[in-house]
């Protein structure tokens, strides 16, 4: 997709070629007056009061105006540039630039605003911002050229996007102030497009968990209790008359309380697995690991501590998710789940040692347990995934790594793979699948605690 900016958001740049004779045209211009002014009046001055017209004079004249003809250069120059609204100055472009995305509505609306801006302060024939995996497409200032010069958009190491421009040379200074501003914009747009679609998945997941729980009500539950109350009506009324018949309709009742109460409990177990409120985090995937199947080892990581409820419920459900995938597809001989909670300073100093090796892929097995995945589903994500989780109150970490046959060259987004992704974002957290080293699968799921508890 590409957005091409119209006309009406801002004075683009004057054509380059006319834009620079009309700019040189001026400047030399009024520094020809200057001197000439300079070197006449000078010379009048020293004939008036010596009486007489000599080579001092001339001298006299030309030093004066050899003397002002840089600083004059360089004023009307600046004068000029203000004129044409011309910017040569990189900090001063940059400074310009952040002042005018600051008063943008909203990252997306501040990229078109800034497409414009450095069109203007290049004084480029066309200016292009790609942001990559952002959504936002292409945006589009002018007229690009066939060969246009690109610029990597890079933050905290990692490209986000790229700048092309097409027109006259342009100072590598302004160039790389420009680049550096836009990249911070680009993700800011990476992470309100993520942001946007995370709230729409968990808008999602909410208003489907309701129509369940509806459709579960009115069409389980709810005639139930609906016929118990009718078979209650009836032995009423047969006790007097027939009081034989009551016996039976009773025994109708407690079979029908006993299919309410199935409902009940499945309504219930729906919403929150009973396995975590009677043997916990650990006790719930100690139990996941008995299912048949390969053999699955449970590592612990010391204390898990106070897990929050929300917490809970996504790492049971996503080893839960990623285990049935081990049984079913992976063709493993062994599993091996391990569970470890960091505090908030231990977050944050793995957070700036990450930046600090810039690896790309963790490195990690199942012996470790430490690491992100590789492949398509690590490098760029688990960095954007490692640099935006809040360590308020430290992390999760959730890890099912198997010696299975590991994932097929193109993955395809399954209900399993999609499911677990949703439930780490509902949580604020993130799941990446990828490769693990040595052979197999591994899952990696980090999810903030939030604020720590006191």
């Amino acid at each position: 997709m590409a957005v091409t900016t119209p006309p009406a958001r801002g004075p683009g740049p004057r054509p380059s070629g006319v834009h620079l004779v009309l700019n040189r045209t001026l400047v030399y211009g009024g520094l020809a007056v200057v001197t000439g002014g300079i070197y006449s009046g000078l010379t009048w001055l020293v004939t008036t009061l010596a009486g007489s017209q000599d080579a001092v004079a001339g001298l006299v004249a030309a030093l004066a105006a050899g003397a002002v003809f840089h600083p004059a250069r360089l004023r009307l120059q600046r004068v000029v540039d203000r004129l044409l609204r011309v910017e040569r100055d990189p900090y001063r472009v940059a400074d310009r630039l952040s002042r005018t995305l600051q008063e943008a509505v909203d990252p997306a609306e501040g990229l078109v605003t800034a497409a414009a801006l450095v069109r203007q302060a290049l004084r480029a024939d066309g200016v292009a911002v790609e942001v990559h995996g952002g959504h936002t497409g292409v945006v589009i200032d002018g007229e690009l050229g066939d060969q246009p010069v690109e610029t990597p958009l890079v933050w905290h190491g990692e490209p986000v996007g790229r700048l092309l421009s097409s027109g006259p040379g342009t100072s590598p200074d302004l160039l790389d102030a420009l680049a550096r501003r836009l990249a911070e914009l680009a993700h800011a747009v990476r992470l309100t497009a993520d942001v946007r679609r995370s709230r729409e998945r968990i808008l999602t997941t909410r208003e489907e968990e309701r129509r369940r729980l509806r459709r579960d009500l009115h069409d389980g539950l709810g005639p139930t209790l609906a016929s118990l109350a009718m078979t209650v009506d009836e032995a009423r009324l047969r006790l007097e008359r027939d009081p034989e018949a009551v016996e039976g309709l009773l025994i109708r009742v407690r079979d029908q309380m006993g299919a309410a109460i199935v409902d009940v409990r499945n309504l219930v177990y729906g919403l929150r697995p009973p396995a975590l409120d009677d043997l916990g985090l650990v006790g719930s995937l100690r139990a996941l690991a008995d299912a048949p199947g390969p053999r699955v080892d449970i590592a612990v990581v010391g204390p898990l501590g106070d897990v929050p409820a929300a917490v809970e419920v996504a790492a049971y459900r996503i080893a839960q998710e990623a285990l049935t995938n081990v049984r079913r597809h992976a063709q493993a001989t062994t599993a091996l789940v391990r569970v470890e909670l960091l505090r908030a300073k231990t977050v944050q100093t793995e957070t700036i040692q990450a930046e600090t090796d810039r690896t790309g892929v963790e490195q990690t097995g199942p012996a470790s347990g430490g690491g992100g995945p590789g492949g398509a589903e690590g490098g760029a994500a688990g960095r954007r995934a490692a640099g935006g989780r809040a360590a308020g109150g430290g992390e999760l970490r959730l890890s099912v790594a198997d010696d299975g046959i590991g994932l097929p060259e193109r993955v395809r987004g399954g209900v399993g793979l999609v499911s677990m992704r949703e439930r780490a974002a509902e949580a604020g957290g993130s799941c990446t699948v990828g490769p693990r080293p040595g052979g197999g699968t591994e899952v990696i799921v980090h999810l903030p605690l939030g604020t720590e508890k006191p």
